[in-house]
């Protein structure tokens, strides 16, 4: 097995290593009456959906809690654009776009994030769902005006008639008094369907379209709508407008030695101590292993409740806020809920450099009204420690056996993950002969199965779409369950475009087929010789028809194929593996699913 080891740029592993979330701000939840500039084409709807061979054509259900953009003769589309305007902010939405289809996300009206449907597409550019679209320069020549786009890590995308999550965590330029920007506009992190596609990335100005032609300290939300049809659901914007908390006052003590609990302290003498007017002003007095207690103010803006979160790399840490008092040490780090008024709030820090190997200081974070998570020191190990992923190479391990696991349920020891170049992966329990996941993108990181010990876990990389718990798929007709399932493993054909499972059922022989299909959207699956009565494709209780043979399972985000004529319309069932799609079998099943 040869995998691929890549550097890559975390910047929330302090938070993950911690199982840090924020302190939850209060979103602003944008609706159709939150923006203006609609035509006529954006209507409040009920419900969408697509039949994905229909370009440009969104149907639609009465209702509320959509809206969408409908484009006709009689009403052109066009851009809408909120009545509010933001600066630094964290962005949700949840996005369907039409087949063929094009649309875009303007933060501050200014900078845009694409929306596309780039299904079945390989290779990315900016002008991909999820990139961020390129600047503009009319003077320059053909096939040069376009430049600074950013094309997204991977194709995340779902098919076009599924609904896709879209969230953005934006920082605006800074302007100094006079006006003058000092500090580029900057999409911090950017996720596609669950996939971080964007990361860090420094806008040097507007996008290709924008409201300006100069970047601004606040702006608009803009939503494109003179490309095609699009509708959206669940916005909510998250504003972090406060200003930055400050520490000053600070007193200090430093004790000699390695010590990894407040009892080895008792009877010791500090080597040094003294007061500076902030915590990066405090000398390094000692080099070697020791323990330093500060206290000092913690000064914010607003009233409200805050996370602050410690770690000392390599070593242990401390933490209390307010009249509490430190009681033990953790080498984990440590974080801290609290109600903080406005103004100054005593804190008490204790950073155990316990290891000649520990390095010096250590890691201080905040987060809380109007304050995303913000550092207010770093160590010299810098402010975020992980293991750099281990990413497997498709093209070089194409088919792996591992563990996985899957929510809500415990983990599986026998599933085998298979990639193909179109980028269709999935993964398949062998104890039960089940296909359990499907996802578009990139293959797989093996972190979790090579860090340290190791824990045999491997992780889908691109959009991941669960099919439920695994369970025997093929039931009676009564739907009580299959007896006597036993793998019989697999055969690979073709490289890894086309495998065969095989296993016994009830004492018969069943050969379970997969393949990708030609187009690239979505798998192919033959399996035959089993006995008359019902197979589970997916889990779910809800099935609407698009048209004869293609049914929509909105739960899970895709879309099931076959010859109803042949095997009859789709049921819903209740079975030990839980709420399920069936389709009846007559000794065998075939079926596409497209995601």
């Amino acid at each position: 097995m040869i995998l691929n080891k890549h550097v890559g740029l975390l910047t929330a592993a302090l938070a993950l290593q911690l199982g840090v979330v924020q302190a939850q701000q209060n979103p602003v939840k944008l609706d159709l009456g939150s923006f203006e500039g609609n035509k006529g084409s954006w209507t409040e709807v009920g419900k969408v959906w697509a039949d994905p061979t229909v370009p440009n054509e969104l149907q639609s259900e009465d209702g509320s809690g959509v809206f969408a953009n409908l484009p006709s003769k009689k009403k052109q589309g066009a851009d809408i654009i909120s009545k509010e305007k933001f600066g630094d902010v964290d962005l949700s939405l949840e996005f369907m776009v039409a087949p063929a289809s094009n649309s875009g996300v303007y933060l501050q009206g200014n900078y845009e994030i694409q929306i596309l449907d780039s299904w079945t597409s390989t290779t990315t550019k900016p002008g991909d769902n999820g990139g961020i679209y390129q600047r503009w320069d009319e003077s320059k020549p053909e096939g040069q005006k376009g430049y600074q786009g950013y094309a997204p890590r991977q194709n995340a995308s779902k098919a076009p008639g599924i609904w896709q999550k879209l969230e953005v965590s934006f920082q605006a330029a800074k302007f100094d008094a006079s006006g003058k920007k000092t500090e580029n506009a900057r999409f911090l992190s950017v996720r596609l369907n669950g996939v971080t596609i964007h990361e860090n990335l420094e806008v040097f100005g507007p996008t290709r379209g924008a409201m300006t032609g100069e970047d601004v300290a606040e702006g608009p939300l803009r939503i494109q709508g003179d490309h095609g049809a699009v509708a959206f659901r669940n916005i909510e914007i998250t504003p972090f407008d406060a200003k930055t908390p400050t520490i000053s006052k600070v007193s200090y003590e430093t004790f000699q030695g390695s010590f990894n609990s407040l009892e080895e302290l008792a009877g010791k003498t500090s080597v040094a101590k003294g007061t500076a007017a902030s915590l990066s002003e405090v000398p390094a007095s000692v080099s070697d292993v020791n323990l330093t207690k500060y206290t000092a103010n913690l000064n914010v803006a607003e009233a409200g409740e805050y996370q602050i979160t410690l770690q000392v790399p390599g070593g242990m840490s401390g933490l209390a806020i307010g009249n509490e008092t430190i009681t033990d040490l953790s080498d984990r780090g440590v974080r801290v809920k609290k109600q903080l008024a406005a103004g100054d709030n005593p804190i008490q820090l204790i950073a155990s450099k316990n290891r000649n190997w520990s390095v010096d200081g250590f890691n201080l974070s905040i987060s809380g009204p109007g304050l995303r998570d913000t550092d207010l020191l770093v160590s010299e190990a810098g402010a975020y420690q992980d293991t750099d992923p281990i990413l497997v190479d498709a093209d070089e391990t194409p088919v792996l056996r591992s563990f996985r696991d899957i929510p809500d349920y415990k983990r599986l020891s026998h599933v085998v993950s298979v990639a193909s170049k179109e980028q269709v992966n999935y993964a398949y329990d062998l104890e039960t002969g089940t296909l359990i996941q499907v996802w578009r993108g990139e293959f797989l990181n093996a972190t979790p199965m090579w860090n340290s010990r190791g824990n045999g876990v491997s992780v889908p990389r691109g959009a991941v779409i669960n099919l439920g718990t695994p369970a025997v798929n093929a039931v009676n007709s009564d739907y009580t369950a299959s007896e006597e399932f036993r793998t019989k493993g697999y055969q690979l054909k073709n490289g890894s475009e086309d495998i065969v499972f095989f296993y016994l059922l009830a004492g018969e022989s069943v050969k379970d087929e997969i393949n990708v299909l030609d187009s690239g959207k979505g798998l192919h699956r033959s399996v035959s010789g089993i006995a008359d009565g019902y197979y589970r494709i997916a889990a779910g209780t809800e099935i609407q028809k698009i048209k004869k043979g293609l049914y929509l399972l909105p739960e899970t985000g895709l879309y099931l194929e076959y010859d109803e004529a042949t095997y009859g319309a789709p049921v819903t069932h209740a079975t030990a593996g839980g709420e399920g799609i069936f389709l009846p079998a007559k000794g065998n099943i075939v079926y596409n699913l497209l995601f």
